[in-house]
Order: C-alpha cells, then sequence, then structure tokens
C-alpha cells in the first residue's frame, strides 16, 4: 500500500477494519451480501432501522426528503463506512434520512441486534461505535457550517472542498473529485439548482477555487483566498485506529 492510500484510509472510520476479528466474525456470522442498483433506495427515511449497512463498494448518498419532494443531501458513504442509524442503545429510533445508490454498489446487510449485542459484551466494539459517532456529527457540523453561509458562492465553495477532502484523491498540490458527484449532486447538498451550480462553478474556476477537466473537478490543497474551509483529516476526529481503539 503506498503512503497516499494509507493516509487516505485514515480519512474516516470502517467498521469491520477497527474491530477484532473475533468481533468480526460475530457480526459477519449474520450478515447478508446484496447488490443495491443505482437509484434504488437503501432505506427510508422513518423506517425501523433493524439492519445497519457496511459499504463494500459504491457510493450511497443519505439525503432528507422534504414535504415538497426537494431533497437536501447530508452526506455520501463510501466503501467500509457505516451507514444506517447506529446508535449504542435500543434508543436510537427509526431512520432519520433516506439512503440511495449513487452507482450501483455492494452493502453488506447486519441485524442490527447483533450490532447491540456486541457492544453490550466488547469495549472495543464500543469505542469502535464511539468513533463512528463523534465522526458523524463532525460531517453533520460540517453540513451545517456550509448551509450557514451567506452566499451561494461560498456554498459551493465549502461543498466542493468537503467532498475534495473527504472523498478526493491526492494528486499532489490538488484533490481530484471524480465524476460521480454531478452539478445536481452538488445542488443538493447546498440547497440550490443545478443551473446556478453550473454557473457558479465556472466563477469559481475564474478564481482559482477549482481547476476542472470534463466532469472531473481538481480543488487546491491550499484554499487560493480567505473561504476558509479546514480539511476534515485537520479536524479533531481524524481517524488514527490504534490510538482510538487502544485508548
Amino acid at each position: 500500500m503506498t503512503k497516499a492510500h494509507a493516509f487516505r484510509d485514515q480519512r474516516y472510520p470502517r467498521l469491520l477494519e477497527m474491530l477484532d476479528p473475533d468481533d468480526r466474525d460475530f457480526l459477519l456470522a449474520s450478515a447478508i451480501e446484496r447488490t443495491v442498483a443505482k437509484h434504488q433506495l437503501l432505506y427510508h427515511q422513518g423506517d425501523p432501522s433493524d439492519n445497519l449497512f457496511v459499504i463494500r463498494s459504491g457510493t450511497i448518498k443519505v439525503h432528507y426528503v422534504q414535504h415538497n419532494g426537494n431533497s437536501q443531501t447530508t452526506s455520501y458513504y463510501r466503501d467500509g463506512m457505516l451507514v444506517g442509524a447506529h446508535g449504542c442503545t435500543p434508543w436510537s429510533g427509526n431512520h432519520s434520512w433516506s439512503a440511495q445508490a449513487l452507482v450501483d454498489c455492494r452493502v453488506l446487510w447486519l441485524r442490527r441486534a447483533d450490532y447491540l449485542q456486541l457492544i453490550e459484551r466488547s469495549p472495543r466494539a464500543l469505542r469502535c461505535a464511539l468513533a463512528i459517532s463523534e465522526f458523524k456529527g463532525e460531517l453533520l457540523k460540517r453540513v451545517i457550517r456550509i448551509l450557514g453561509e451567506s452566499t451561494l458562492e461560498q456554498r459551493i465553495a465549502m461543498a466542493v472542498r468537503h467532498l475534495a477532502t473527504l472523498y478526493g484523491i491526492d494528486r499532489g498540490g490538488e484533490w481530484e473529485i471524480d465524476g460521480h458527484f454531478t452539478h445536481q449532486e452538488i445542488a443538493e447538498m447546498v440547497g440550490a439548482s443545478r443551473q446556478s451550480v453550473t454557473t457558479l462553478l465556472v466563477s469559481l474556476e475564474a478564481s482559482g477555487h477549482i481547476r476542472r477537466i470534463g466532469r472531473r473537478l481538481f480543488v487546491p490543497a491550499v484554499e487560493p483566498d480567505a473561504v476558509e474551509v479546514a480539511p476534515l483529516e485537520c479536524l479533531p476526529i481524524r481517524l488514527d485506529p490504534a490510538a482510538v481503539l487502544n485508548a
């Protein structure tokens, strides 16, 4: 594994890789791997949270569907990440958001009852659950910051940098965002129309916030002006599995 890939692996927690082998085997004993087709719903907001989901491959979009049918994206999840209402107690309730496949995905379905039982008996598994909860809390803070910006251009700049620092590929001085994050996906993150996002991306390119080659976006590793968006890896939740789990 290269240093670049080793670094990328630290940007978000992967449940199965963090668990002890015995704990992992316990969860996997009743797990079912399924394919979720592009645009298919994994679950809908309000559904009972009887299952949790570990992404094997692909990208899952988590979003809130408003009464008028509009969608507000809260986060994206990729390989290794845990999706679903994953609290450490039986009182975590139903799913607050809907989850939908952005591309064709392979997903492990885990029984929530098994997850809770594991947390009850394994201190290490409990630390894993707490690390994931803290990470997701930081993601929601980032979304709130994006939506709290006064101008749409600033919201788009922050959203693009957020996607780049969490999911982008390090190209040496730039982060590359792949084409799965379309202008429509960015629009649903910032509460705007696709047309507005397309127009303002041109402005952001002119100001040095991004560089575009076809559908690929490149974001400078160093912020070019006063829009201050710290890379996610600089936040307190940057994951060092050994430090988090062996504390």
